[in-house]
């Protein structure tokens, strides 16, 4: 979740939360494909778990019988049955007939270890049967090779998994399961874990829907990295290495993408022949044994990954999308398409058994260019067509050029509209297999113009475009600056700069297609940064900048349905007073009849800064005796911050609007945190925000001895297990954490990143000025990761001091501090 350079210029500074501030302040990464540094999740500050008025149960135990708990737990749950509890677990805990046993509306907070005993029947360490609104945050579990699961989640829902290491377990580490993949109101999120050793899979999500998992590291596991076997849910920014198949999906409607998928057995994905609408997109996908994609199933689409392994395609069914980027791909199976762009304007084949028929236009009048690409059309029947445009192009005129399918321009230049067209580039409709990358479209401050509208698009590319001075955002005027409608496949928007309207910067309409609105950089437009509109479905907005935007960031509205939005960024920072929402999930009734739901949307891992609201599920109805309503919706750990109205505006009618659930959304620095206006018998929004366990270390600053070259100690401390700190070759290094202030601290976990690693001696010292450290005396835990507990340390300087031994690199994945 990364913001633009753009905030970091101005910005109003309130949150007073440190690992937000390094996540707002810190230098921008450069998108690319597998998983980013920071990761997408962010622990929110401690808030209220299901509601605002609750009063919750603290339960909090050291070292004592498993049994105990459980007793106390169930005692708990009947004293108070719907009170949220807070059970919190700092001592080691034998499961051995029974596993510790979670209730509806519990957080567990575990501090210390939950392990299998010897001979243990248990069929899971924790279980959790039937239940909903159940969290488990931190901690070890250890299977210790007993046939058993870390996490048995059945028949559960809204299940929270956050930062937990599990090892050695003999069946699946984590099994989630929902009550069906038709069945909302389930969202749940499994995030930062660390799971190995599993003689089965490592995590397996079947018969639920809306599931994320984020930021974690699944390696080394006998069986599946990922079984995706439930519905509607997203494999985001992981590490999934070293399994005998990375991600095995075989639901519909899910998303893989941003992950690092590499040296499993078999494949690095394999989407089996049940998979449908499935998008793999931005990953690595390296050194896998057999195939990094094996591909099957109908309607899946491939886009912008990268392969480097000795077969990367395994092409099993024609009824799926490819769409090559950066290089080509073998791909005798599916729809293929390699469309040349700015920045790769290659000379191999675009589409599998089509010629192609490059043509060049230097400059002129635009009606010139459409006459020359016209007899290119007539002279090369069948042909692809590459249409070269260099230089500077005027528009005078009112037609607009019109592509048709089979077309890719390739614009290094400028298109000036001096004349009040409707659009300036179009294509017939319908068209297929159009793409336009490159150069800049200047409406000159035209308003009511579209730069480029595509009426009905299937397989179209906008890459690298640049749209510009089409209106000015104080006067509306509507319509799109970049608009797609109708068509079918997978329509890709990419990377494209979008300033200056009275409408929308980005827009697209209705079903039948699936858009991939990606990376693209809209500002100052009138409307919407991004706007999903009349019906949009399975689509996706992903890392988008939206900056000065007076209606929303991103709008999800008028029926749409199922839509991923994840990654985006949104300001109205330079307004006096901030305008507009963030993110939107609406719907409005403009005629006196009953719309479609808007529709089981999800977005999640979104920044909204300096805005009116941040987040916004409403709908209204405009013309009487007209219904709209919105559903389904899943909002997960959005970030809403500084905003002058609202970070949260829930203003739902009618009673289709049901099942709405946000859980664990940042709030700093807003006027209201939340405004809930839900009337005419829309059902109220649903809270799960349970508590993370507190790792003082999280994102603080370090120091260190040394660093091997391309190491960031920072890694050491961001809260991913798949990154770390390698030192620079020294028998003896250390890292210093700053704690900010004196701080106190009962327990340090350091996480080597081999098994040799927790053979390293290492001693603890703690320091008030940085400068004079002293021993801290510890115990040091057994176990697959190093635990050392001592009594309460109050110091600001936490170092970790690492000797060597021969052969085993000083390499640590990340160091954690906990004050219990």
């Amino acid at each position: 979740m990364q913001t633009p350079s753009l905030y970091r210029s101005t910005h109003r500074a309130k949150p007073g939360l440190k690992a937000l501030a390094v996540l707002l302040f810190s230098p921008t990464l450069v998108l690319a494909q597998g998983p980013r540094h920071p990761g997408l999740y962010l622990p929110p500050a401690p808030s209220y778990v299901v509601a605002p008025s609750e009063t919750a149960v603290q339960l909090q135990f050291a070292t004592v019988p498993l049994a105990t708990v459980q007793t106390q737990l169930n005692a708990a749950r009947t004293a108070n049955p719907d009170s949220p509890i807070v059970l919190t677990l700092t001592g080691t805990y034998w499961v051995r007939s029974a596993p510790l046993v979670l209730p509806s509306k519990t957080s567990l907070v575990l501090y210390g270890t939950i392990a299998a005993f010897p001979g243990a029947t248990a069929s899971s360490l924790i279980s959790i049967s039937g239940q909903s609104k159940v969290a488990i945050a931190g901690g070890v579990l250890e299977g210790n090779f007993a046939n058993l699961s870390g996490i048995e989640a059945e028949a559960s829902t809204k299940i929270n998994i956050d930062s937990v290491t599990i090892r050695n377990t003999g069946r699946d580490a984590v099994l989630l399961s929902g009550n069906g993949n038709t069945v909302f109101d389930s969202g749940s999120a499994i995030t930062r874990c660390d799971i190995a050793g599993s003689a089965a899979n490592g995590i397996t999500v079947e018969n639920i829907t809306q599931t994320l998992l984020l930021d974690n590291f699944i390696h080394a596991n006998r069986g599946t990295g990922v079984q995706l076997s439930g519905a509607h849910s997203s494999v985001t920014n992981n590490e999934i290495s070293g399994n005998k198949i990375g991600v095995f999906a075989d639901a519909n409607n899910n998303l893989i993408s941003d992950n690092d998928l590499s040296d499993n057995a078999q494949s690095g994905v394999q989407l089996a022949s049940l998979s449908s609408v499935t998008s793999i997109m931005r990953n690595m996908i390296r050194h896998n044994g057999v195939s990094g994609i094996d591909f099957d199933g109908t309607g899946n689409f491939i886009f912008d990954n990268v392969l480097a392994n000795q077969n990367d395609l395994t092409d099993r069914s024609s009824a799926n999308y490819v769409v090559a980027h950066g290089a080509p791909l073998n791909v005798p199976a599916s729809t293929y398409f390699y469309p040349p762009t700015i920045d790769n304007q290659h000379n191999d084949p675009i589409l599998n058994g089509v010629s192609r028929a490059d043509i060049t236009v230097s400059g002129g009048n635009l009606n010139d260019v459409q006459t020359a690409y016209n007899a290119a059309l007539a002279a090369n029947p069948g042909s692809y067509i590459v249409l070269h445009m260099n230089g500077t192009f005027t528009m005078d005129g009112t037609s607009p050029l019109t592509l048709s399918s089979n077309t890719a321009v390739l614009l290094n230049g400028t298109i000036n509209v001096t004349s009040k067209p409707a659009q300036v580039i179009t294509a017939t409709n319908p068209a297929s297999f159009v793409s336009i990358s490159g150069g800049t479209i200047d409406m000159n401050g035209q308003g009511k113009i579209t730069g480029i509208l595509f009426p009905s698009s299937t397989n179209a590319n906008i890459d690298h475009v640049t749209v510009i001075n089409g209106g000015i955002p104080t006067v509306r005027t509507s319509g799109g600056m970049i608009q797609l409608q109708r068509g079918g496949g997978y329509n890709i928007l990419y990377r494209n700069t979008v300033n200056m309207s009275g409408g929308r910067c980005i827009w697209t309409e209705h079903s039948n297609a699936h858009n991939v609105v990606m990376e693209n950089k809209v500002s100052n437009c009138n409307m919407d940064g991004v706007d999903l509109d009349a019906a949009t479905s399975n689509s996706f907005a992903i890392d988008n900048s939206n900056i000065d935007n007076v209606r929303y960031g991103v709008f999800i509205e008028q029926s749409d349905s199922f839509n991923k939005i994840y990654g985006n960024y949104t300001t109205t920072r330079d307004y006096a007073s901030p305008t507009g929402h963030g993110i939107g999930v609406y719907n409005n009734a403009t005629a006196s009849s009953t719309r479609a739901v808007t529709d089981g949307n999800v977005a999640f891992s979104n920044v909204n800064d300096v805005v009116n609201n941040g987040l916004r599920i409403g709908s209204i109805a405009t013309a009487a005796g007209g219904v709209a309503e919105s559903a389904h919706t899943f909002f997960f750990n959005n970030v809403a911050t500084n905003n002058g109205g609202n970070a949260i505006l829930f203003d739902t009618q009618f009673p289709g609007s049901v099942e709405n659930y946000l859980s664990q959304t940042v709030l700093a620095g807003n006027k209201n945190d939340l405004s809930q206006q839900n009337t005419n018998g829309a059902a109220p929004p649903d809270f799960f925000n349970p508590m993370s366990a507190i790792d003082l270390a999280l994102s603080r600053p370090v120091t260190v001895s040394s660093t091997a070259t391309g190491s960031d100690p920072a890694n050491a401390v961001d809260g991913l297990a798949f990154t770390g700190w390698k030192a620079g070759g020294s028998s003896e290094e250390w890292l210093t954490v700053d704690l900010g202030s004196s701080t106190s601290f009962q327990r340090v976990v350091v996480n080597p990143s081999t098994l040799l690693g927790l053979l390293q001696p290492i001693r603890l010292q703690s320091s008030d000025d940085g400068v004079n450290f002293s021993d801290i005396r510890s115990v040091a835990l057994p176990g697959s990761v190093r635990t050392f507990l001592c009594k309460a340390v109050s110091a600001r300087y936490l170092r970790v001091n690492v000797r060597s031994i021969p052969g085993v690199e000083i390499n640590l994945r990340e160091v954690s501090v906990y004050p219990q």
